[in-house]
């Protein structure tokens, strides 16, 4: 079947120029729709079907909230109806609010906008899209202080503006934008076009503007974000510009510093700086020009609102922050000398946790530091640098073999050395029971050089070991606990020692279970903590928490004898945000690091005479402080205009300590806003997020899926074109709110021989497995005679069933994420085959067949891969075609695709192989046999369905047979990473990078031979072909990446020749 291709062409008027701008803009947003992320729109997700989905109607929302079926007593049930009930309340306030800022759209909606409410990752996530359905997914997870402002009173109001800000943006139309959405539906966003700086940046703004606490400046957003300030801050100073520029803002695809979130960080103070010098009115003009004459660009809605292009305007706002932080660089550089510090690191992206390890050897001159590293070069990991040494730049070495403990995904997350520095525990961001993602604890064993797993799926993560072993031969961990949306402080005692093997794998250990954990704590409002700190003598623990809005540090005074009788006490309760509290090793001082100064610097606090001094005074920012075990130094981290990195700082200096004003808040218990209760228990007890009682009692109903699944919101025209028809149709999408059931719609009418066409792929994700059920052909609108019953002419029709999983390699030290499917199918397809006497006519065969597929892959790459890096990938793929089942045809075939990816001594150059072996029945069809020849991409493993392979250097499917054997051995190589955007009039493509691959291809296909002499002769008819290739990575602003493949190959073998080609797509 030809493949339905979604086109249209329109005449809008008399000049020439208006048909083309819109022409070019309808041609934009059908090329977009061939990225699955146009919208913000992810892969259909994939709900545990242990919940059951209950929907909450307010006016103007849809909210979307479960329980687990096996949770019957009323307060479980009606935990989330609560929630729900709040997040009504919120999207309500929040809708009214923003509508008086973007006006309502002009176009009716048969459904509401649906709240999808999420606990299934303790990775925070906000999700907009108004395609096909207008859908906001909430976690319940806030963000950390690392990556989010915690100035704000409710996480879920700042989502909410966030979010919503996404929908009624996109919903803006205007002239003929409103026209064609009348006409098309929902797919008709105009402003989903604009750069992600602007569209992120507004969200941002709103988020800021619309939580901000009324009479309290300043109380939410990320737009009065320290940190946000702080990367600009040293862009603008640094000795060059290092602002990024607009085409690297544009879109999510930046992989540099400071990767994905500089449309978010740049985004916000552009849109600040429109509203701060031409009016926030101008903010919301630019985007209704915009939505109106979409096919003029961005530039065009600059000069009609504003009177200058985006150029000038971004050049006018580098020179006033350049000029503002100058100011503020004299003002600061004056009152009090910069630190002066050693640099250790030169990542140039995130270092993170600084963590002394005491060195017992008797030859040892100096204490090293343990640091959790995030770079694009590779996967996460924990090093072990030497003070002493020369600082640690961006190597093979230090990656592959000075890191400690690999795949410490999860950045949100810190470690801890054990007291005698044997061994580090530590937590990992991992999926679990294939519907979540789950924190939790792992150890690393450093003399058996093995890593365990202590805990599945409890959520656990911020380990920090007890200095003092307890008497009965346990170790104690004290964590951070999340259960929907709020965290708890716990602690856990670990057997000593500890069973480790070396005989076991890592995955038969389980040595945390739920009755083993302690809690601490009880806050059931939203609280977070963040990186508890045991004290040296064992006594206290210190950590950083956001409560109601105020983001302070917290000592809790243990009671040796009865924990329960342990008190709470809060050192500040202010405006500041306090993270990473560490202890000088005599307990006496409490460092940690604070924006109290309006930039992040390093504090200490003295628990003996209730003082506050400021350690250092730096104009970027100075993060997580570990002071030396020797109290001489103090390790912490420093931002740099490239990213975070470890430095190193003397405390012997008396001149660089600076005491400030401190006030001492109030005790807990006095405080009415903060309660405290304690508990030891043998389960989670269930939590919630409600700060303030429901304003409204909404009703409540079951989730019924065809409520959302019909009708469709949007629709668009279709063409089909092929040798003997031109085929004029529609294209839809059938699809619920939550993603279970999707049916993409294709339909044409063959207007040359009176025919319809039709394609339709429904899926089923409600329930595991997936199942798959297709139909594509074509019917004869006026059949002939012969044949008046015969409805269905040529096309498939069948079934597939998917069976997905993901788990973790099992290794000591260096285990991979690996996912698999296992899938099994029928599939009946009606074909037309030409005859073998070359009349020109055909002849329609049936073939039904059973097929069962298999692929595995663990094969991994990092943001700045060219390839995949190390691992494999394969598939087994078998057909049984039968007569019995109604086939013409009975036959088998099967066929292997393997990958092997190795790294190589040098950063990004990799080894890869490829094996492709297929088999077959002697009487197969003709057209059903192996095809080998040309340079076709192969980005997907193999199945049954593919029969044309790649033999670079010679013409396409020069050979063919019922067997195959083919192999290519490629050497890949970086040559630069670009990261600019390449314009092709009004089309712009985000050029991430160049490679080049030296190649070479070996394989055969033959028919299945009986003379034994002829089969051992088989081998000399091998053909091989060398060559090499530029490879350009280019990528989208929705990050749609693709490939482009400029090659030059050379047969070696008859018939010799070149092939000179440029392509799509990898070569596997």
């Amino acid at each position: 079947m030809t493949n339905l291709v979604p086109g249209t062409f329109f005449y809008i008027g008399e000049k020439m120029k208006n048909k083309i701008f819109f022409f070019i803009y309808i041609a934009t947003i059908l090329s977009l729709l061939t990225s699955p992320s146009l919208f913000i729109k992810a892969e259909a997700v994939r709900y545990d079907p242990e919940l059951n989905w209950q929907v909450l109607e307010s006016p103007h929302f849809s909210i979307y909230f479960y329980q687990h079926k096996q949770q019957n007593d009323g307060e479980n049930n009606s935990r989330n109806e609560k929630l729900a009930q709040e997040i009504a309340n919120i999207a309500e306030e929040t809708y009214s609010q923003i509508n008086t800022q973007i006006s309502p759209p002009k176009h009716h909606h048969m459904q509401k906008i649906a709240i999808i409410m999420e606990d299934f990752s303790d990775y925070a996530l906000g999700f907009a899209s108004s395609f096909p359905h207008r859908v906001i997914r909430l976690s319940l997870t806030a963000p950390t202080a690392k990556s989010f402002d915690m100035k704000f009173k409710s996480w879920l109001k700042i989502v909410i503006a966030h979010e919503y800000t996404h929908i009624a943006h996109f919903e803006m139309t205007g002239g003929l934008t409103t026209a064609i959405r009348a006409l098309f539906g929902q797919i008709i966003t105009p402003n989903a076009l604009q750069p992600i700086w602007s569209i992120e940046g507004l969200a941002v703004y709103n988020e800021t503007k619309f939580t901000t606490k009324e009479g309290a400046k300043g109380r939410g957003g990320r737009g009065i974000d320290a940190r946000y300030d702080m990367y600009l801050r040293m862009a603008a100073l640094e000795a060059e510009d290092q602002f990024n520029t607009l085409d690297q803002i544009s879109g999510y695809y930046l992989t540099s510093w400071p990767g994905s979130t500089a449309p978010y960080i740049y985004g916000q103070s552009l849109i600040h700086f429109i509203a701060q010098s031409y009016g926030e009115d101008k903010v919301i003009a630019l985007s209704e020009v915009f939505c109106e004459y979409p096919y003029l660009g961005f530039n065009y809605a600059f000069k009609k609102t504003l009177g200058l292009d985006l150029d000038e305007l971004y050049q006018n706002w580098k020179e006033y922050l350049k000029e503002k932080y100058q100011t503020q660089f004299q003002k600061i550089s004056s009152h009090k000398n910069l630190t002066k510090s050693q640099q250790l690191t030169n990542y140039h992206y995130w270092v993170d946790c600084p963590r002394w390890i005491s060195t017992s050897a008797p030859s040892a001159t100096e204490d090293k530091i343990a640091i959790k590293v995030s770079t694009p070069h590779s996967y996460p990991f924990i090093q072990i640098i030497d003070p002493s040494a020369s600082m640690a730049s961006l190597t093979y070495s230090t990656i592959k073999k000075q890191s400690l403990v690999k795949r410490t995904y999860g950045k949100d997350s810190s470690f801890s050395i054990s007291p005698d520095g044997s061994k580090v525990i530590y937590s990992k961001l991992t999926d679990y029971n294939q519907f979540y993602q789950f924190y939790d604890l792992y150890l690393y064993d450093l003399k058996a050089d093995k890593e365990i797993r202590l805990s599945e799926g409890l959520r656990l993560r911020d380990p920090d070991w007890s200095p003092n072993p307890d008497p009965k031969n346990s170790q104690q961990i004290v964590a951070v606990i999340n259960n929907s949306g709020t965290n708890n402080l716990i602690l856990i005692n670990l057997p000593s020692p500890l069973p480790i093997s070396s005989t076991k794998t890592q995955s038969t250990y389980n040595l945390i279970s739920k009755k083993d954990i302690i809690y601490l704590t009880n806050f059931d409002d939203g609280t977070q903590i963040y990186q508890p700190s045991w004290s040296p003598d064992g006594d206290k623990i210190a950590f950083s928490a956001w409560h109601q809005g105020y983001q302070d540090i917290y000592i809790l005074d243990l009671n040796s004898t009865n924990i329960i009788n342990s008190t709470l006490q809060p050192i500040f309760h202010d405006k500041a945000t306090d993270l990473s509290p560490c202890w000088s090793s005599d307990s006496k001082y409490l460092f940690f690091s604070s924006d109290r100064t309006g930039i992040y610097n390093i504090f200490a606090f003295s628990l003996l005479d209730k003082k506050l001094y400021q350690v250092t005074n730096v104009i970027s920012g100075a993060f997580q402080p570990a002071p030396s075990p020797d109290g001489r130094k103090l390790a912490y981290i420093e931002y740099h205009s490239t990213g975070y990195e470890l430095h190193l700082l003397k405390l012997d200096d008396p001149e660089q300590w600076t005491e400030i004003e401190y006030v001492m808040p109030s005790n807990l218990k006095d405080n009415p806003e903060i309660q405290l209760s304690y508990q030891q228990t043998d389960r989670l007890k269930n939590q919630n997020l409600i700060t303030n009682p429901s304003k409204s009692n909404y009703p409540v109903h079951p989730y019924h899926p065809f409520a959302s699944f019909w009708p469709p919101t949007y629709w668009l025209p279709a063409a089909q074109i092929t040798e003997n028809d031109l085929g004029i149709g529609f294209s839809t999408e059938l699809e619920d709110v939550l993603e279970f059931y999707s049916l993409p719609i294709t339909i044409t009418y063959g207007v040359l021989n009176n025919n319809l066409n039709y394609n339709l792929d429904y899926y089923n994700y409600r329930h595991y497995p997936i199942t798959n059920l297709f139909l594509q052909g074509s019917t004869d609108l006026n059949p002939p005679v012969s044949t008046p019953n015969s409805w269905w002419k040529e096309g498939k029709a069948g079934i597939n069933i998917y069976f997905p999983f993901q788990g973790q390699t099992v290794s000591s030290s260096n285990s991979r994420s690996y996912r698999q499917i296992f899938s099994l199918g029928y599939q009946y397809e009606k074909t037309y085959l030409a005859k073998a006497d070359n009349t020109n006519q055909t002849n329609q065969e049936n073939i039904a067949s059973f097929k069962l597929s298999y692929t595995y892959s663990d094969a991994e790459k990092y943001g700045f891969s060219i390839s995949p890096e190390q691992g494999q990938a394969f598939s087994l793929n078998y057909e049984h075609a039968d007569k019995i089942i109604g086939s013409n045809y009975t036959f088998d075939k099967f066929i292997f695709d393997g990958r092997k990816f190795i790294d190589l001594p040098f950063l990004h150059q990799v080894l890869s192989l490829r094996l492709v072996a297929g088999c077959t029945s002697r009487n197969i069809l003709d057209e059903e046999k192996f095809k080998l020849g040309g340079h076709y991409s192969a980005n997907n493993l193999a199945n049954t369905e593919v029969d044309t392979f790649s033999l670079r250097g010679y013409k396409s499917s020069f050979l063919k047979g019922n067997n195959l054997l083919s192999t290519s051995l490629e050497y890949r190589f970086p040559i630069a990473n670009i990261e600019h955007s390449l314009k092709l009039g009004p089309f712009s493509f985000f050029l991430e990078r160049l490679s080049g691959t030296l190649f070479i291809d070996m394989g055969n296909a033959w028919e299945s031979i009986n003379n034994s002499k002829e089969s051992n002769s088989f081998w000399h008819d091998f053909k091989t072909g060398i060559g090499a290739e530029l490879k350009a990575d280019f990528n989208r602003k929705y990050d749609s990446p693709f490939t482009l493949r400029l090659g030059a190959a050379k047969a070696l073998n008859e018939p010799k020749g070149y092939d000179i080609y440029l392509t799509l797509g990898t070569s596997f």
